[in-house]
């Protein structure tokens, strides 16, 4: 056990400990969800909601460069964090100033220089979003890093991930009320409840975290930005994770991002009845959560990951079949699916941090040195790719499926299915090749 975790430790309970460490992935997630889910929609809205405030072509290049462009960021974040020596910790400086900037920036999305299609909207929106995911690379990649220093076990590791994805799920819950108040106050009104609402989700939990600095390595002895990055690589395990789980979360940024075009176009519902499409699915994954880490602690975490991207990788393409032709109404189908997709993706959504923590605790092994940054920093770089070619992947989708070849609905929403469940597909047969790390599926 590190000095870190011990002090945390003896600080406070592990359940608090366990819980504030789980509750800093609320604010964020919130901003992301009702940014994957809307933004899109609110720069160009379908036929007959509104008016595009942008070009639609040129939208996605610009979703696509922001991104690029801070695929430069987490590598030196994540050594930056390894080296940092303060009397706060090495992580949570960066956190706690990050996790303020995040609200402001995700404010300003909404409020565009210019009311109707513009170019400069397409710069504008373009700068924001290149600000935001660079403060959300600075907040996230020390935030996961601290995991494995926290949680040296592995029943620990699994709880704090669950903890996680509740209240990842707890975001999505929220999300769901996205359309009720744009009706109400507005999309900017909108934008700042959510915005308050995550500077209060967090700052609240660093009355519980402590983070004392870990033991020095000698100067001499420490690894220089380039070697540490090519050991990182080279690390095998971490190769075969970080493949398939970067063509799970592009599969999932697809399915986030084209959940409001499923409530209009697919189930011909209002804006303000997407809190339906969302509650059930959260309500029934939170269930699945306990049964996640007890199969996890029992069975492993490469089984349990592996039968969920398989699962995920089968259900998604049934979305090409919402419709008219099935004895069910379109608002229950819509709902079906996507209860069947969280049950499914539980796994896949809960376990990649504990995993990624056993790989950290493998290349400690293998070079003497603590470099949880450089790991988490590289799955950040693979965050911001696979996450950046979807969201302009799905414009083109939604292109192509307004070619009235589909007379049941757009051709490109239930496309996005099929896609996804291909690169489901592909996840599960690469994450068969991760090895059993020793002494981490089991205490």
């Amino acid at each position: 056990m590190t000095e870190d975790s011990q002090t945390v430790r003896r600080s406070f309970p592990t359940g608090w400990v366990n819980i504030a460490y789980g509750s800093l992935t609320l604010g964020s997630s919130l901003l992301w969800g009702v940014m994957s889910g809307w933004l899109m929609y609110f720069y160009l809205p379908p036929a007959g909601k509104g008016s595009a405030m942008v070009p639609l072509a040129l939208f996605s290049g610009v979703q696509f460069v922001s991104r690029a462009i801070n695929l430069l960021a987490p590598l030196p974040i994540g050594y930056l964090s390894d080296q940092t020596r303060t009397r706060w910790g090495r992580r949570l400086p960066y956190v706690l100033v990050a996790s303020l900037l995040l609200p402001g920036l995700f404010l300003l999305l909404w409020v565009p220089p210019v009311a109707h299609e513009s170019g400069w909207n397409l710069v504008y929106v373009g700068l924001i979003l290149l600000l935001f995911n660079l403060a959300y690379s600075f907040r996230q990649i020390p935030l996961e890093a601290l995991l494995p220093e926290i949680a040296p076990k592995n029943e620990q590791r699994v709880s704090i991930s669950a903890w996680q994805s509740g209240f990842q799920m707890l975001g999505v819950v929220l999300t769901g009320f996205v359309g009720s108040f744009i009706e109400q106050v507005g999309y900017a009104g909108m934008a700042a409840l959510y915005a308050g609402f995550a500077i209060l989700c967090s700052v609240l939990p660093f009355l519980v975290l402590r983070e004392q600095p870990n033991t020095h390595v000698p100067t001499e002895d420490r690894l220089d930005f380039w070697k540490s990055t090519r050991i990182t690589l080279k690390n095998r395990p971490f190769q075969v994770f970080l493949i398939s789980w970067g063509l799970f979360w592009f599969a999932s940024t697809l399915m986030i991002e084209v959940i409001p075009y499923i409530v209009t176009e697919l189930c011909g519902q209002p804006e303000a009845n997407a809190m339906y499409f969302y509650l059930p699915p959260v309500i029934v994954s939170v269930f699945c959560y306990p049964l996640v880490t007890w199969l996890s602690q029992r069975k492993g975490k490469k089984l349990v990951f592996s039968i969920s991207l398989l699962a995920s990788g089968l259900i998604l393409p049934l979305l090409a079949l919402i419709g008219d032709g099935l004895p069910v109404p379109l608002l229950a189908q819509g709902i079906l699916w996507m209860t069947l997709v969280a049950v499914a993706m539980t796994g896949a959504q809960v376990l990649p941090a504990a995993i990624t923590a056993d790989v950290t605790d493998f290349d400690q092994k293998m070079t003497g040195q603590r470099r949880e940054g450089s790991y988490y920093a590289m799955w950040g770089v693979f965050d911001q790719l696979c996450s950046g070619l979807a969201v302009s992947l799905l414009p083109l989708l939604l292109l192509f499926g307004r070619s009235q070849l589909d007379p049941h609905g757009p051709l490109g929403v239930r496309l996005v299915g099929i896609v996804g469940g291909g690169l489901l597909i592909g996840a599960f047969l690469i994450f068969r090749k991760f090895p059993v790390l020793e002494g981490n599926e089991k205490d």
